[in-house]
């Protein structure tokens, strides 16, 4: 096996293998050395000794798994040396949390690619062959090309790709450009904005146009059932398995709805086995059967849900005004500033016999068909339950591969043993078809009641306490340009143009997420890459992302700058201390793009120091008098967010039409609109296959095994590729086969095999067990392409996602697996 040289900072797999595992005791490990077990053989009384020299700094967890723990961060001799989960006060005492990965945090401050100065390419793009440059060499190369860029095509031929590495308010990219550092550059110059394809079935479906919120996940000690449905918190989500256990010891009932026998499933009273990607169609025969089975919670779909909605032949709701009565205005919408437009829906009153609206409604019909003028209207309800009905039990378990008996008790428990609280985690979000399931499961949690109350939830929530308020003026310096999701970027780069908007690529900037490595269908997207002009990364380590661009530029770790986070998943909003000194030549984002846009003659919308730009995110009267400036945070203390409150933890729902529980879609708008139709389905609870990894696939002949992958305890995405205390506990990526699959192909535990398809191909050692269903396999989320053997676990998805939500879908692909 041959080694490519890399020698600023990259890392073969030869070479990372070295810096873990056997050599573990080699690495630059919180300053001294250690590995696991020199840690545990330290002396107390050279502990003691230590701790007389020792000073502490607040910071955060900044690993995007949703947490954003807390952490006290222990320095010695100026290096971070160990943290301590921050103790929290009062009744939130019991919130305190952290887990190997915040634990970890020291060492990636000093893990082995850590980018130490700015680099240029010299060989081929991806051949990992760099020059040490100066930062003033590095600022004028794409200060030049960018004025270049603008000069002869325009703002557009600028785009900034982000994911969701950061949502710092200084250095962050939260939707894509939010932050001082990057949202006042990309709204002075019109770049396109390019955005994660990762998560958002949820975040576009469930979030944005449903608008349903899950209950706080400490919620969970309420329920009498708790479904884990698409992950597993005793590994992946520690901070809510808590809460899991917590409910267990009141006695309620534990049910793991996932293809692989996960930690989750070893502690439940029942453990389902699914097809991956079906979930959907089980969901829609539950909601048949508790239909049928006279289980519905009628008096709840009346006064908490949409169900008595009258619905007009194109699918939009029946409301006064198409009786001739003009909305009135409402009150003024914060967020516009404008007044809102009020135009009750109307439903079929069954105490009147007749049409009323919505609010004077005494007892509104949920089923039927009503004619009204001479026009056939139906309720919501009677179109999805007509809409669904081919959904039998006897059908979803040829899908989904459940037993029919074992989906007919678990509708039976949803209907009748609660409050259920349902906890999705992306494993439900991660297929082409995946923005479906959540519609149908607000459709279950509307038919039986199970929502928005203690206990009874449609997902858990990490972060139910709202943002911080927060002056996003701040954060530009003109208009936003296009924003799209970054998954699109190989067709703008072959066709110059994405939708209206004329693009033509020039610089490429990556920033806050390690975009060729987490988005699937890698292998595309590093050939969209190769084709643009000049490629930029800026990060704290030599990823994957940073192998392919021109120019590379390190930041500093989130212990080494400061900044706020306003999202927060406890009552407590992420503030980073600066507590370090920034090692090597890191320079943090705000900083680059303050020289950057010096040397671009646009120095003035940098004009104000860091701390300034924070007073003017934070420091509004409103904030000021609630004890949330910045000046509060900057003192270290924790600062609470006003947005807590009690309703918060647990979401309501009815009995107006704003507050109702949706399952339904009145107009079904894309993520991003480019002039594709939208199917009417859209607003529906439904189901189709995923795009490749469906059991009736004929491509299924050629490469029999359906694909997935998993986040486990061992890994925030790519962060933590190459920590050393987390790889001597996880080496290198494994793929998960089942017993039966492996016999079947003459693979044996520890082989190495070679998993591929028309894609790419990955090639790791062979996990043989009983714990992932026959006809599946997995290989864990995170690494790197320098820790697999050849190929990369992306390089076997591709770019297609669905339209509706421009979703990456990690988990929908086709393999076969060979011994190697």
């Amino acid at each position: 096996m041959s080694e490519t040289k890399s020698p600023h900072g990259g890392l073969t797999r030869r070479s990372f293998l070295k810096t873990t595992g056997a050599v573990a005791a080699a690495t630059a490990a919180v300053g001294s050395g250690a590995t696991l077990v020199g840690l545990a053989e330290a002396g107390e009384a050279a502990a003691d000794e230590a701790a007389q020299a020792e000073s502490t700094f607040r910071s955060q967890c900044r690993g995007n798994c949703g947490s954003r723990c807390p952490l006290k961060v222990t320095v010695r001799e100026g290096r971070a040396v160990k943290v301590t989960a921050m103790e929290y006060p009062g009744e939130d005492a019991h919130r305190r949390r952290l887990c190997v990965k915040g634990f970890s945090q020291p060492q990636r401050v000093y893990d082995a690619d850590r980018l130490k100065y700015p680099l240029k390419r010299v060989g081929e793009r991806g051949a990992g062959e760099w020059e040490r440059i100066e930062w003033d060499e590095a600022l004028e190369i794409i200060a030049g090309k960018m004025k270049t860029a603008l000069a002869e095509h325009g703002g557009t031929s600028l785009g900034f790709w982000s994911s969701y590495g950061s949502y710092g308010s200084l250095n962050g990219a939260m939707g894509g450009f939010m932050s001082i550092a990057y949202g006042r550059f990309c709204t002075a110059t019109g770049a396109v904005i390019f955005g994660a394809g990762a998560d958002t079935a949820q975040q576009h479906v469930q979030s944005t146009l449903l608008g349903n919120k899950g209950n706080d996940f400490a919620d969970a000690v309420n329920a009498k059932t708790i479904i884990t449905w698409g992950g597993n918190p005793a590994e992946a989500y520690v901070h809510a398995w808590q809460y899991v256990c917590q409910a267990r010891e009141k006695g309620a009932k534990l049910i793991t709805i996932d293809p692989q026998f996960t930690a989750s499933a070893a502690h439940s009273d029942t453990y389902v086995a699914i097809t991956p990607g079906t979930d959907g169609a089980m969901m829609l025969a539950m909601a048949n059967y508790i239909i049928e089975n006279d289980l519905v919670d009628v008096a709840y779909m009346k006064s908490s849900t949409v169900s008595p909605f009258l619905v007009k032949e194109d699918g939009t709701y029946l409301r006064l005004s198409d009786f001739g009565v003009a909305p009135t205005e409402g009150p003024v919408n914060p967020q516009t500033g404008q007044p809102t437009m009020i135009d009750p829906v109307m439903v079929w009153d069954e105490a009147a016999g007749d049409k009323a609206p919505l609010p004077k409604a005494v007892d509104p019909a949920i089923e039927g068909s009503f004619e009204i003028d001479g026009t056939t209207y139906r309720t919501v309800y009677q179109t999805v339950k007509d809409h669904i009905k081919d959904y039998t039990v006897a059908k979803a378990s040829g899908i989904c591969g459940v037993p029919e008996s074992t989906i007919e008790e678990l509708a039976r428990i949803y209907a009748t043993e609660g409050p259920v609280y349902v906890m999705t985690f992306q494993g439900l979000g991660h297929h082409a078809n995946s923005h479906h399931n959540y519609k149908n499961l607000a459709f279950l949690a509307a038919l039986t009641g199970n929502a928005g109350k203690p206990g009874a939830a449609i997902c858990g929530n990490p972060a139910p306490f709202s943002m911080i308020p927060y002056n996003t003026k701040a954060f530009m310096a003109g208009m936003p340009g296009p924003r799209i999701c970054g998954m699109y970027l190989p067709e703008i780069v072959a066709n110059k143009k994405f939708g209206k908007d004329d693009i033509d690529l020039q610089v490429l900037w990556i920033h806050n997420g390690n975009v060729l490595s987490c988005e699937s269908g890698r292998l595309d997207l590093i050939e969209a890459v190769k084709k643009i002009d000049l490629v930029v990364c800026a990060d704290v380590n030599m990823n994957d992302s940073a192998q392919w661009a021109d120019i590379v530029l390190p930041v500093p770790h989130a212990f080494e700058m400061e900044d706020i986070d306003p999202v927060g998943s406890t009552p407590f909003p992420a503030y980073y201390e600066k507590g370090l000194e920034p090692l090597y030549e890191c320079k943090t984002d705000v900083e680059i793009m303050r020289l950057l846009s010096e040397k671009m003659g646009m120095g003035k919308i940098y004009a104000k120091s860091d701390q300034d730009f924070l007073r003017d995110v934070y420091n509004t009267e409103t904030n000021k008098k609630a004890g949330v400036s910045y000046d509060d945070f900057a003192t270290g203390e924790f600062v609470r967010n006003p947005m807590t409150k009690p309703e918060n933890l647990v979401p309501t729902y009815g009995p107006s039409e704003g507050t109702r529980l949706k399952y339904y879609i009145e107009k079904p708008t894309p993520r991003n609109s480019f002039g594709q139709e939208i199917a009417d389905f859209e607003k529906l609870p439904y189901y189709e296959h995923a795009n490749e990894a469906y059991l009736d696939n004929p491509l299924r002949e050629k490469y029999p095994l359906l694909g997935c992958s998993e986040h486990n305890k061992y890994h925030v995405h790519s962060q933590l590729a190459v920590t050393p205390v987390v790889r001597e506990l996880e080496p290198e990526p494994m793929i998960k086969i089942n017993a039966a699959d492996a016999a079947a192909r003459g693979i044996e535990q520890g082989d190495l095999v070679r998993a591929y398809n028309d894609h790419g191909y990955a090639v790791v050692k062979a996990l043989v067990t009983e714990g992932i269903m026959p006809g599946v396999v997995s290989i864990p989320h995170g690494f790197q392409a320098a820790q697999y053997v050849e190929g990369h676990t992306q390089d076997l998805t591709n770019v297609f996602m669905n339209d509706f939500c421009s979703n990456s879908a990690f988990y929908d692909f086709l393999c076969e697996v060979e011994k190697y």
